[in-house]
């Protein structure tokens, strides 16, 4: 991360492709100052099955030296919250509450699943996944190259950086595999 003066703003988008189709983007932007980050991403997509439907996941996280302080994320669909997950630095624990259910999580959190936009997880061997709050397993596969998979060693997610900032990533869903392309 960045020296404790350094004031500094990297911003991207992403396009998400799902078979075949551009169904959206993902924009990312991190400040850091003073040696704290704050990282604001917003997913917007638009799903044409049956009936069409927007979805939207807005996540904010904050960093503190070097540690997760808190983090919100909410998930819309068609402009009503599905779910809220809300996680809060309380001591040397953090309180987290999904959906109204509360939660103690005891680890201290250094790497989540929002520093992963602009920082290469080279040498970080677990991701606490916010949308979740689930902490799983990272390895590098390749160079440059990341998968995430969960506790049972499934569903992994591919992630390719170049000069420390995500490029691409594949995302393995139940229904279908999805697909971020960095555009900016």
């Amino acid at each position: 991360m960045n020296s404790l003066f350094a004031q500094e703003e990297q911003n991207a988008r992403y396009n998400i492709w799902v078979l075949g189709m551009n169904i959206g983007d993902f924009t990312v932007k991190q400040r850091s100052e003073n040696g704290n980050l704050d990282i604001q991403a917003v997913t917007d997509v638009e799903v044409k099955l049956l009936v069409p439907y927007r979805v939207k996941f807005v996540q904010n996280s904050t960093y503190k030296q070097g540690s997760l302080a808190n983090f919100h994320v909410q998930t819309l669909k068609n402009g009503k919250v599905n779910s809220d997950t809300k996680l809060e630095k309380s001591g040397d624990s953090y309180v987290l509450v999904k959906d109204g259910d509360s939660t103690l999580v005891h680890e201290n959190i250094t790497f989540s699943g929002s520093l992963l936009y602009f920082n290469e997880p080279a040498g970080i061997s677990q991701v606490f996944k916010e949308r979740s709050g689930e902490v799983q397993k990272i390895e590098k596969v390749d160079k440059h190259t990341y998968r995430i998979s969960d506790e049972k060693n499934r569903k992994a997610h591919e992630y390719s950086y170049k000069d420390g900032i995500l490029q691409e990533a594949e995302l393995k869903h139940p229904l279908a595999t999805v697909y971020l392309k960095r555009v900016l």
